[in-house]
């Protein structure tokens, strides 16, 4: 199997442009730039110190902006992407957070990021740092998979090595190579000193220099891969002895922010599809403990010791028994603790805090999370069915696909899964025992189910567990571990190097079993099943445990497959829905993850017009909290962002109150507080529900014709009128603040580039301005390439503007300020020049309709309409699906109540919900419609009718975007003849107004 990157994908592109974008202004030629600067004007103070860098002939990072500069441009890429805007960097450096949920492509990112300022900036060497092996090895492993990714998308030369510290020399080719050099090391490697570690060792081959010194002289861009696990000061002074130019830290849980510059948590992931949804099944007792139930919460000293311990608790009030934790002291009697008398003789004898445990007479020591009593093996076994269950459908759903399904199982112990066996094959503990008898039982009540499956099930199952060697003639053994030791490094090789062969449907193994695998990088696409046979512990288990297989799925192709209806991750648990998601919530919020709250910066993304330009921009942080300080002032957000009682959106006539002095997009900030429910992430398996399709529909003459009709091929032309284009682009471009000229500030410190005038206050600093001291790049290339206008047009623009001196003094800011001028223009233009014309084929074949319409999917009842009028095999039928998706919450939301007024309506002959892929070409790029139509007439005539539902016909309050793809829209289907002279084929439906 090739894995397939996706280079279009817009969260990832809008990361990598939030780090590329904090050095606007940088000169792409700055070496050549600093040599004749240095040349020039001489830094005071006279000789300089041997520089080591012309020493070693290093070829190094040239940093011109000033730290002024930079936190401009930090700043205002905090505000784009609704992160608060710091006011300074933090502790005065150039560190930057880049925050991404496990699952997203942080690792692609921060590669693709280097080759963007690469590109731009000319910045030519790069280390990344990683705290452990298995970082290690699935960064080197992604590196291998995307070289011919990245050797496709930029014609830049690379070269990639995995610093060993075995041979000090390795540093001196990527010290002196003028290609793009990345270096992939552990901090294992920089901590220490000449003693411990060979990178700080005075080496003969290196004229006498540390290999330190090489690395140092090029001041890399340092990448950090999981900084909080190198927060220590020791590690903090270890990334200093590089002296990078930046740090960029990616990470899903920063222990320790710096200067965030982008930031995709949970929340932003799913609510973008990025990776599965959770689902939760269930397997809890029913009813109260008939034995005695004990649970070992934790131990501690204090004044004493105290047990906390979950224990079956007789109820005062009404005599019933439930789970309540309590504490317990030493020897005190667990009958009376708990007034239930199935406890009689039990008691507490010795207690430890290092491990924590204690001694329970009679039953003997208990482990902190471990339980006794209860129905523990009963309910596992039921988790077991659960978990085969689950698979086997969802195996039969996806093998068309050419999905591999996998399912993963946590056991409390090895033993639990070994017994007395010492491998795969001779395994026979419990677990194994129930697993192959569940897994014959469940596949024997389907056909397709055994013979999809028919091997023996050692066959399918494998278990990953830290290894003894045995010593020569005797069997190797196996044992419990943290997660987090040599051991467990060991334990995972096939699962993390053999990735590929695991999701081959050829390799029979589908069934894994772990006793650990919790630390970052053990992960895998295709999980959907993960079955915990063990107690939930309290320190983020269970956002660790989905964490491992949250990541798209892929196919046989190495295509991810983002399709909501088959990405979700089942999680069977041996506690409720409500505390499993309860808990989980909890855990994201102890790790500074705001989910099921709604955010200072909730409402920052939210696309406005300015009122002036017309333009589209971003609300931006400040908007964002003003509007978030008005909800908490109205009561629908309380001081910690939780939506309040009064916030009741479902009610008929609900509304947030009257527009204040400032932007107040209702329907946006009402979607976005919708949202931000625990209950949009993890879904219960209650209220899954399956899709089923009337096949007969498809294969019926009528609807054959109606889609044949809607679904004809266009294409497009856009006339623009030349004066009209140029006139306005230079009015606007007249109407910009001046951009103040580049100017070199020469200090003891070194060369800094800054904006504007020089700073009188510093005595020992000269200045000169900059024009001419540079090459000027290729306005009229890099503006034809963005706007795609003549070169003639973009002469004339640029000559009649009359600001082309300041190109001179400052290229890129100039560039930027008329690029964006530009593409403004030219997409008003385009609304109102827009030409259809029919061509041959079709956007969406009904082949293609027939066969995605047959596939299995998996929706939840919060997102769907159930359609009364849907009838299984029904040639005529009024609707092709029993559930219709709906993109937004609420029972007042406008496809909803459309879906209604269709389903209820008698001259509505059929309705459907337009499928994803059924998508026309406009200016603004793909447009996909929401409805498509048939209705009757009197006298029996059938009109076809593409339909929009929208919240408001006022198209001042939608963006110019949507309004050109609308505009478009109604062009294409007036060109292939839908609707009639009375109705038009197209249109906007909104509340009220819903133009059948």
């Amino acid at each position: 199997m090739e894995f397939k990157f996706d280079p279009k994908q817009p969260y990832q592109q809008e990361a990598i442009a939030s780090v590329v974008d904090l050095f606007e202004g940088q000169p792409a030629d700055a070496d050549v730039l600093e040599t004749k600067l240095e040349n020039a004007l001489p830094t005071p103070g006279g000789q300089q110190a041997l520089d080591i860098a012309a020493e070693v002939g290093a070829v190094g990072n040239n940093l011109l902006l000033d730290d002024e500069a930079l936190l401009q441009n930090l700043q205002a890429v905090q505000d784009r992407n609704g992160l608060e805007v710091v006011a300074e960097l933090a502790n005065g450096a150039l560190d930057f957070d880049v925050e991404m949920e496990t699952g997203t492509g942080k690792t692609y990112v921060y590669l693709r990021t280097i080759f963007e300022l690469a590109q731009k900036y000319n910045f030519r060497k790069f280390v990344i740092l990683v705290p452990s092996t298995p970082i290690k090895e699935g960064v080197t492993t992604s590196i291998k998979l995307m070289t011919k990714h990245f050797q496709d998308l930029y014609a830049e030369p690379f070269d990639a090595t995995v610093y060993s510290g075995s041979t000090a020399e390795e540093v001196q080719s990527f010290a002196t190579s003028t290609s793009v050099q990345i270096m992939v090391m552990s901090i294992h490697a920089l901590r220490g000193d000449k003693n411990s570690r060979v990178i700080h060792q005075n080496r003969d081959k290196l004229n006498g220099l540390r290999p330190i010194d090489y690395l140092k002289a090029t001041h890399p861009v340092v990448i950090m891969d999981e900084p909080q696990n190198m927060e220590s000061l020791l590690s903090q002074s270890a990334v200093g002895e590089l002296d990078p130019l930046c740090t960029l830290r990616f990470s899903a849980t920063h222990r320790k922010t710096r200067n965030v510059v982008y930031r995709l948590d949970p929340v932003d992931a799913h609510d973008l599809g990025l990776v599965k949804q959770i689902v939760v099944a269930e397997a809890v007792q029913q009813g109260a403990d008939a034995a005695p139930y004990v649970k070992l919460e934790s131990v501690r000293n204090d004044k004493g010791f105290v047990a906390r311990m979950e224990l079956a608790v007789r109820k005062e009030s009404d005599g019933s028994i439930e789970r309540k934790s309590v504490n317990v002291k030493n020897g005190q009697d667990l009958a009376l603790v708990t007034k239930n008398s199935a406890y009689e003789g039990w008691r507490l004898n010795e207690f430890s805090i290092e491990p924590e445990c204690v001694e329970v007479f009679p039953h003997g020591w208990l482990n902190a999370g471990e339980s006794i009593g209860g129905s523990n093996n009963s309910i596992y076994r039921e988790m077991i069915r659960e978990t085969i269950r689950e698979h086997l459908r969802k195996e039969t759903m996806l093998r068309p696909h050419g999905i591999k399904v996998l399912s993963l199982f946590f056991v409390d112990k090895v033993a639990s899964f070994l017994g007395d066996g010492h491998d795969n094959s001779t395994a026979d503990g419990d677990f194994v025992k129930w697993f192959d008898e569940l897994l014959v039982e469940e596949r024997a009540k389907n056909r397709q189910w055994a013979e999809m499956l028919p091997l023996d099930p050692v066959d399918y199952r494998r278990a990953y567990f830290s290894v003894l060697k045995g010593k020569k003639g005797q069997n190797d053994t196996f044992k419990d571990t943290s997660g987090t030791t040599k051991a467990d490094d060991d334990a995972y090789e096939l699962i993390m190097r053999n990735k590929a062969q695991l999701l081959d449907q050829a390799e029979p193994v589908r069934f894994i079993f772990s006793h650990s695998a919790l630390r970052e990088g053990w992960d895998n696409p295709n999980v959907f099943q993960i079955c915990a046979l063990r107690e939930m512990g309290e320190a983020a288990e269970r956002r660790q445990t989905i964490g491992r297989g949250l990541r798209l799925p892929v196919n046989q192709a190495g295509e991810r497959v983002p399709d909501r209806g088959i990405a979700q991750l089942t999680v069977v648990a041996n506690e409720s829905y409500r505390e499993f998601a309860d808990s989980l919530q909890r855990e994201y919020r102890e790790s500074g993850v705001s989910i099921g709250l709604v955010r200072v910066g909730e409402f920052a993304k939210i696309t406005t017009v300015d009122e002036k330009t017309g333009e589209e921009e971003r609300l931006g942080f400040a908007g964002s909290k003003l509007i978030w300080d008005e909800l908490v002032e109205r009561r629908f957000l309380d001081k910690e962002g939780k939506v309040t009682a009064n916030f009741r959106p479902e009610t008929l006539g609900f509304t947030l109150g009257p527009k204040p002095d400032f932007i107040w997009p209702e329907d946006d900030m009402i979607q976005i507080m919708l949202d931000c429910r625990i209950e949009r992430m993890v879904k219960t398996q209650r209220k899954r529900v399956a899709r089923r399709l009337n096949k007969e529909i498809y294969t019926s003459p009528w609807f054959e014709d109606f889609w044949r009709t809607i679904s004809k091929r266009t294409t497009y032309r856009v006339s623009l009128d030349r004066e009209q284009i140029i006139a306005e682009a230079v009015k606007k471009i007249e109407a910009e603040p001046v951009i103040q000229p580049l100017r070199v500030q020469v200090t003891r410190a070194g060369v800094k580039l800054v904006r504007g005038g020089t700073k009188t206050s510093e005595t020992a600093t000269r200045s000169a301005e900059l024009a001419g001291a540079y090459q000027l790049p290729d306005i009229i290339s890099e503006l034809q390439e963005t706007t795609s206008l003549t070169r003639k047009t973009l002469v004339d623009i640029l000559t009649r503007s009359g600001r082309l001196d300041e190109f001179i003094r400052n290229p890129n800011d100039f560039i930027t300020m008329v690029k964006r001028n530009l593409l403004n223009v030219v997409a008003a233009s385009v609304q109102e020049g827009v030409q259809y014309e029919k061509v041959g084929g079709y956007v969406y074949e009904l082949r293609e309709l027939q066969a995605d319409g047959a596939e299995a999917r998996d929706l939840f009842m919060d997102r769907v309409y159930a359609t009364k009028s849907f009838e299984d095999s029904n040639a005529n039928g009024k609707t092709d699906f029993n559930y219709i998706q709906i993109d937004s919450d609420g029972a007042e939301a406008p496809e909803r109540k459309f879906a209604e007024l269709l389903d209820s309506r008698e001259d509505v002959r059929f309705f459907m919900k337009l499928p994803g892929k059924f998508k026309i070409e406009t200016p603004v790029g793909p447009y996909n419609p929401d409805w498509a139509i048939i209705k009757h007439e009197d006298g029996g005539n059938r009109i076809y009718m593409i339909r929009e539902t929208k919240s408001t016909l006022d198209e001042s309050k939608r963006r110019p975007t949507e309004n050109a793809k609308i505009g478009a829209a109604a062009e294409h289907f007036k060109q292939l003849g839908v609707g009639s002279a009375d109705v038009p084929g197209y249109a906007v439906s909104v509340p009220g107004s819903w133009n059948l």
